[in-house]
């Protein structure tokens, strides 16, 4: 961890603020959390932009440097004035002057803010370090009852499945994965063209698309006929088929920040959340997880929550695993990644299954190669968009055709 950092704007992209859709804000890699670094960064709001009540998880000072902030209750703030806030303290709303507004924020906790629609309460108790408590999943050993376990994640959010993968194929999934990294050096880092994704998928952390192509016999895992049925009990009538939504290495360095809590489905903003999820998602442990190297939080039982509301530490559980485990839950519950305090990395395969119909987060078509996908299996190469979506049971059409036919055609033309 370094001693000093030195923040400069233009040394990094702005992004548009996520929390209200205009205004940009700067997002600085070596002051997000981690080691004991403090959360740095820079907001800069249009004219008369306005900010509902909210408080923030951690004390927060602002340091003011551009035009001008009203608060109601406090007064205005202009550039070169310091504001510190306590945590939990709610706030606003606020309005930026006819010059719009610009500050730093720093804060040893989430800066995230949390919204208040009313004024049911006066002060929220402050948020302490993030929970150290592994209770709240329901875990299942074999034989694994797969309609029960089916249930318990539609109705619970999610469950630890302890022992599911065999040792062979753990071994084998490493050997090919450092074979990889090793002959691709740099291999994973982030690079979607979005600062801010790019900073929520995390600058020490290894991730790895098109795993079949890079470890073949990661087949075995992503198209294990008991994840496959699992999916499908789960996702239940909102689809007639599975896709792959994405298969990837995850692999969390020393020093890496936890995630911002999140939905996966919230790539897609405009679909409801109902009983039956559109997305399904299994993170296999090929190191243990830990409280310290990252252990994947949950606030389970959130997919039942107001798509406003935010996980506070008593709703949240960690997804402590051994070597070989799974954890599986619907994507709509919310989770972030572990910060890893440790001193070595922690790796997973993070495996998603979605409906047949909707776009999915990794483009396969381009990931894996038409040479590796004529090898695969029948069911990894249905998963890969081989197959088409059939809703014509439901009087509807059909999905991901090829030279109007079946998709698979292509893997026999293709030579």
């Amino acid at each position: 961890m370094s001693d000093v950092l030195r923040m400069r704007l233009g040394d990094v992209p702005t992004m548009v603020d996520p929390t209200t859709g205009s205004g940009d804000v700067a997002l600085f890699p070596d002051a997000m959390g981690q080691g004991g670094h403090p959360f740095i960064m820079h907001v800069a709001d249009p004219p008369h932009k306005q900010r509902p009540r909210h408080h923030h998880h951690a004390d927060v000072l602002y340091v003011y440097t551009d035009g001008e902030l009203h608060i109601e209750g406090e007064g205005v703030y202009r550039a070169g004035d310091l504001r510190w806030t306590r945590a939990g303290h709610p706030y606003g709303p606020e309005t930026t002057g006819p010059q719009g507004g610009a500050w730093w924020v720093i804060t040893q906790g989430n800066p995230l803010p949390v919204n208040h629609d009313d004024e049911q309460s006066a002060v929220i108790p402050p948020q302490g370090p993030p929970p150290m408590a592994a209770e709240g999943l329901p875990r299942f050993r074999a034989p694994y009852d797969l309609p029960r376990i089916a249930a318990v994640v539609r109705d619970h959010g999610g469950v630890i499945l302890e022992g599911f993968v065999d040792p062979a194929l753990l071994d084998c999934l490493d050997s090919e994965i450092d074979s990889h990294l090793r002959e691709h050096p740099g291999a994973g880092a982030p690079r979607s063209g979005s600062a801010g994704y790019d900073v929520f998928l995390g600058h020490r952390t290894v991730r790895l698309h098109g795993l079949v192509a890079k470890a073949p016999s990661s087949q075995d895992l992503i198209a294990d006929e008991r994840l496959l049925q699992l999916s499908r009990d789960i996702i239940g009538s909102r689809a007639s088929s599975l896709l792959l939504n994405a298969g990837e290495l995850i692999q969390i360095g020393p020093g890496e920040p936890a995630q911002f809590l999140h939905r996966d489905t919230d790539s897609w903003p405009e679909v409801e959340i109902t009983a039956e999820p559109l997305v399904v998602n299994a993170i296999l442990a090929l190191d243990p997880f830990t409280l310290e190297n990252g252990a994947t939080y949950l606030a389970p039982g959130s997919q039942t929550w107001p798509r406003e509301r935010t996980a506070s530490q008593v709703d949240l559980s960690r997804a402590v695993m051994d070597r070989g485990d799974i954890l599986l839950f619907r994507a709509d519950l919310i989770h972030g990644g572990g910060e890893n305090t440790s001193k070595a990395a922690r790796r997973a395969i993070s495996v998603s299954y979605c409906a047949g119909w909707v776009r999915p987060v990794e483009n396969s078509h381009l990931n894996i190669p038409i040479e590796v996908a004529r090898t695969l299996s029948r069911p990894m190469q249905d998963l890969l968009g081989f197959a088409p979506h059939d809703a014509t049971g439901r009087f509807g059409g059909m999905l991901g055709l090829f030279e109007n036919g079946h998709p698979r055609r292509a893997l026999e033309t293709a030579r």
